[in-house]
């Protein structure tokens, strides 16, 4: 199960969606104003890192993420299917409720949807991937593949939950990942969860 390459990751500037506290799922939800500020401010964050190249989810809301770092390290963005966010089927659109809790333990099943089992898969073969290519890739993605992780690996510290555009550098070892924030964690305090 372990990675061979510590890597960055980093989720998606806020959204009008996220910010309403409804499920986007694989629904193509793009970047407000603040998600926008978010992305510039962590590609700020990143400018002085060694990425050597960055894999994006393709939805838009994590592409854009990514292309603000790209244009600050003047790199290209490979994108992954495998990194896109969960699908949540027929509650995509909805208001987050107990239902979306119950899916991320594994406990519920959106209708026409994929199961967490197979999101948990699918996502950690993409990360994978995406860290083989040799240390220092940055992922661009979303909260979901954060919890997905937790099913693999210990984080250390703890952070259950991704805040938007927090840009982080993972270091594996065995099966715990041990992560550092990048940049400014007053910046990080404002972020919206």
């Amino acid at each position: 199960m372990a990675f061979a390459h510590p890597f960055y990751f980093l989720r998606h500037g806020e959204t009008h969606w996220n910010r309403a506290k409804r499920t986007q799922g694989q629904t193509d939800a793009k970047l407000n104003e603040t998600g926008r500020a978010q992305a510039a401010s962590a590609a700020e964050a990143l400018r002085d890192e060694p990425i050597e190249r960055i894999v994006s989810s393709p939805l838009s809301r994590a592409h854009d993420t990514a292309m603000a770092v790209a244009a600050a390290l003047d790199l290209g963005v490979e994108t992954d299917d495998g990194l896109m966010e969960c699908h949540l089927g027929d509650r995509q659109g909805e208001p987050h409720g107990d239902w979306l809790q119950a899916y991320f333990r594994g406990e519920y099943a959106p209708p026409n949807g994929e199961t967490f089992d197979e999101f948990c898969t699918r996502t950690w073969v993409a990360m994978r991937r995406a860290v083989a290519l040799g240390p220092n890739s940055l992922i661009v993605a979303h909260g979901g593949l954060w919890i997905s992780a937790r099913r693999y690996v210990t984080v250390d510290p703890d952070l259950p939950r991704m805040p938007n555009a927090l840009p982080l550098k993972v270091t594996p070892k065995g099966d715990v990942w041990r992560h550092q924030v990048i940049g400014d964690r007053a910046w990080t305090d404002s972020m919206t969860v």
